[in-house]
C-alpha cells in the first residue's frame, strides 16, 4: 500500500514537473510573441487596485515591468477615485485624460474598450499609445482587467505631417485659403474682444507680368513676396495664400491706425524685382464685421476701391 501511495505520489510530481514546463515553455513563447509584436501587455485585479502582470514594457517606455508594479503598488489603499486619479497622472497625458475616464467607464460596466492616448511610465517621455482593453471574471469572482498596449507613435507622427502639409498652399508654402479661414474663425472665437484687422490683397497688372515676360517669371513674383510676408510679419499674425495673385492675413491686438501703418509699410516694402505694386483691402475686427464670413466680405469690398487706384488701400466702412 505504501509503494501504490509512493508511486502516486512520484506520478503527481512528474505530473506538477511537466505542468510547470509546459507554463514554462507557454510563458516563453507568449514573451517572444509579444516582443515580435512590439506590444506590452498588463493585468489589474480591480477590486484590489492591483497590477498584477506588465509584460514587454520596455518596448513601449523602456521602463521594466517590475519596476512600474513596484511603482504602481503603493497607489493599492488609496480611496477608488483617488486611485483613478493617481494611475492616469502616472500613465496618462493631461490632456487625454478624459479618453481614460470614459474608458474606465467602460470596464466598470463589463465593455470592451480601446482608445488612444499619450502615455508613459516612471516619468518615461509621452508617446502615442493604443490601449485594447477588456474586463474578464475568474471562476472565484475575482474581476480582472487585461490590456494590450500599441505603440502608435510613429503613425501619428505620419498622420500629423501629412495633416499639415494640405493645411499649406502647395506652391507658396503659406496657409491655404481654406486652413486660413479656420484658424481665423478659431482665434475670433478664443479672442472676441481683442482688436485685429484683415488684409486682403492683390497684385497690380500682374496678369501682363504673365503674358509679357512669362509665368516662370509671375511664379517667381509670387514666391518672392510670399518669402517677404514669412519673413517681415510677426509671428502672432496669420499669413495665408487666398489665390492666384491674391494674399490675405490677419493682423492680431491691431488698432484702426496700427492697421493703416501695416499697410503703408507693405505697399513700400521692396519683395519683387519687377516692381510690382499691390491694392490692399482692410476690415476691422470688431467694428466692420464681427465674424469671419463678414469680415472677409468686408474686406474684399475695400479691396475692390483699393484697385480702382492701384498701389493703395482701403478700409470697409464698419458695420454699425
Amino acid at each position: 500500500m505504501n509503494n501504490g501511495i509512493i508511486q502516486s505520489a512520484n506520478n503527481c510530481i512528474e505530473q506538477a514537473a511537466v505542468t510547470k514546463q509546459e507554463l514554462y515553455d507557454y510563458k516563453k513563447r507568449l514573451n517572444i510573441a509579444i516582443q515580435s509584436a512590439g506590444i506590452c501587455v498588463f493585468e489589474v485585479d480591480i477590486k484590489k487596485q492591483l497590477y498584477t502582470f506588465f509584460e514587454n514594457s520596455e518596448a513601449i517606455f523602456g521602463v521594466s515591468g517590475e519596476q512600474i508594479l513596484q511603482e504602481l503598488r503603493s497607489f493599492s489603499e488609496l480611496p477608488p477615485a483617488e486611485y483613478q486619479q493617481k494611475v492616469t497622472e502616472y500613465f496618462v497625458h493631461p490632456d487625454d485624460t478624459e479618453q481614460v475616464e470614459r474608458a474606465f467607464a467602460s470596464i466598470f460596466a463589463g465593455k470592451s474598450t480601446s482608445y488612444e492616448a499619450r502615455m508613459r511610465a516612471s516619468n518615461s517621455s509621452y508617446i502615442w499609445c493604443k490601449l485594447d482593453v477588456t474586463p474578464m471574471t475568474e471562476p472565484d469572482g475575482t474581476m480582472k482587467m487585461i490590456g494590450i498596449i500599441s505603440d502608435i507613435q510613429a503613425i501619428k507622427e505620419q498622420i500629423d505631417s501629412l495633416t499639415k502639409e494640405t493645411w499649406l498652399d502647395s506652391f507658396t508654402r503659406l496657409y491655404s485659403k481654406n486652413r486660413f479661414a479656420q484658424v481665423c474663425q478659431r482665434i475670433l472665437c478664443e479672442a472676441p474682444t481683442e482688436p485685429m484687422a484683415l488684409f486682403i490683397f492683390d497684385l497690380d497688372n500682374f496678369k501682363a507680368i504673365n503674358d509679357t515676360l512669362g509665368h516662370q517669371v509671375g511664379d517667381e513674383v509670387i514666391l518672392s513676396i510670399a518669402d517677404s510676408l514669412r519673413s517681415n510679419i510677426a509671428k502672432q499674425h496669420i499669413v495665408g495664400r487666398f489665390g492666384g495673385d491674391a494674399f490675405i492675413l490677419l493682423l492680431r491686438n491691431t488698432t484702426a491706425e496700427e492697421a493703416v501703418q501695416a499697410a503703408q509699410a507693405l505697399l513700400t516694402t521692396v519683395d519683387n524685382d519687377h516692381q510690382v505694386t499691390k491694392s490692399i483691402g482692410i476690415a476691422l475686427y470688431p467694428q466692420s464685421a464681427d465674424n469671419y464670413e463678414a469680415l472677409l466680405s468686408r474686406a474684399d469690398e475695400a479691396l475692390y476701391q483699393a484697385k480702382r487706384t492701384k498701389n493703395t488701400y482701403a478700409v470697409s466702412d464698419t458695420h454699425c
